[in-house]
């Protein structure tokens, strides 16, 4: 019974949290192509082997992550596959986008402060390749509250 009763709360949240917006023109001050949604910070990682710092996570509609986000922008698991990936993945990457190790800094310690006191965030993201890892990187993150 607790479980259908957090499945059905988890399903009321996500109702108010996964309506993303996407802009195809510089619409109210957004980059054309850029998208946006208000969401939890779920899986928050970061990957430092890879030559550039990256920082990525998934957006949640719910604390507890239970109910992860989708978006339209599509993008493959792995080069090559024909699959999907089901969720929204964000990515901050050294270099690229403008994004400067003191920008990842400070994005990373917002996420992880939002990600440590369940706090809703606002992420503006624009796709930049199809595959998964790097696909969809993030422009911009605010708490919400």
């Amino acid at each position: 019974m607790k479980k259908i009763i957090l499945f059905i709360a988890a399903i009321c949240v996500s109702s108010v949290f996964s309506t993303e917006t996407c802009y195809t023109q510089n619409d109210l001050g957004m980059p054309a192509g850029s998208c946006t949604q208000t969401g939890y910070v779920c899986g928050l990682g970061f990957d430092v082997s890879n030559g550039k710092n990256v920082m990525f996570f998934n957006l949640g509609a719910d604390t507890t992550c239970n109910v992860l986000l989708t978006s339209s922008l599509r993008t493959y698991t792995y080069p090559g596959s024909a699959t999907y990936s089901p969720y929204l993945k964000l990515f901050l990457i050294e270099d690229e986008f403008n994004a400067s190790p003191l920008s990842l800094t400070l994005a990373g310690s917002l996420a992880l402060s939002a990600s440590n006191n369940k706090e809703p965030i606002f992420v503006i993201y624009k796709q930049d390749h199809d595959i998964e890892f790097g696909g969809i990187k993030l422009q911009s993150i605010n708490k919400v509250k």
